[in-house]
């Protein structure tokens, strides 16, 4: 799910500071119909001293994991995830939601520079997939304005990935990040105003044989980053997602279960290796 992301207003609290961020959690993403999902509240709230946020983290992983395992220095450190099935009032388009929680180490302050914090979101893409921004005509045509002092935290691009290797998204992302003494979030989510398709994907002698485009849309994530006040230099990193997933994507095979957790074991040391490279 990472490849969403390729999908900083200093003192403000987040959510006020990032609309898109503010509207996954309250009404929440939209899923086909009047149906509607809200993202999950952040785990690690802003604003806690070290007593607390270690709390929040024993209560997180429970009996999984060693505090001081899930904390540490390491790329290979343990991270936790749980995939959810959500609500959405139609039985042919299941909804899922991926949670996935674990600590990074490096230098908050990194996340200052632009560069930087596009490479960290895009790290453990991997090879495939083509990204490219949408241009500002392109958004006029849709009656899309980004106000000024959203210029440098509001993007739309275009993106297309393979998804486990059976599906082919080809769609318009949607990101706006923001950044508090505490935190950083950034906020993405598949835009419906924009035509976005999901293809099958087979594999074809050589080469990839893909199926008929149908429509898609029903994507919303967001990625908070909080700087922990001990151990020194460690950042716990949460990202929350929900996603539609038709029937015809897996052919009723439950892929996500088995597949998902290697290729976000890839991701999540990747975040590190970046971080521990900084700016």
């Amino acid at each position: 799910m990472s490849l969403f992301l390729a999908l900083l207003v200093a003192g403000a609290e987040p959510d006020a500071a990032n609309p898109l961020y503010k509207a996954l959690l309250d009404p929440g993403l939209a899923v086909g119909g009047d149906a509607r999902v809200k993202l999950p509240a952040p785990t690690m709230p802003d604003g806690l001293d070290a007593a607390k946020q270690k709390a929040v983290v024993q209560k997180l992983i429970g009996t999984d994991y060693a505090y001081e395992e899930f904390t540490r220095n390491s790329v290979v450190a343990p991270f936790k995830m749980v995939i959810r099935d959500e609500k959405s009032g139609d039985d042919k388009l299941p909804v899922r939601g991926v949670d996935v929680w674990f600590v990074a180490h490096g230098d908050f302050s990194a996340l200052d520079d632009e560069k930087f914090l596009d490479r960290l979101l895009n790290s453990g893409r991997g090879a495939g997939g083509k990204s490219a921004e949408i241009p500002a005509d392109e958004l006029a045509k849709r009656k899309i304005a980004i106000p000024p002092e959203f210029a440098k935290r509001e993007h739309f691009g275009r993106v297309e990935f393979d998804f486990l290797d059976k599906v082919r998204l080809t769609a318009t992302g949607r990101t706006v990040w923001s950044k508090s003494a505490d935190s950083l979030v950034a906020a993405a989510e598949v835009d419906p105003r924009f035509e976005n398709a999901w293809q099958s994907v087979t594999k074809d002698g050589d080469g990839v044989k893909l199926g008929q485009a149908t429509a898609y849309s029903g994507v919303g994530l967001y990625v908070k980053l909080t700087k922990l006040a001990e151990p020194a230099g460690a950042v716990f990193v949460e990202q929350h997602v929900v996603f539609t997933e038709p029937t015809g994507w897996f052919g009723g095979a439950n892929l996500l279960r088995s597949k998902l957790p290697p290729a976000m074991t890839k991701t999540v040391r990747s975040m590190r290796a970046e971080w521990s490279k900084g700016k």
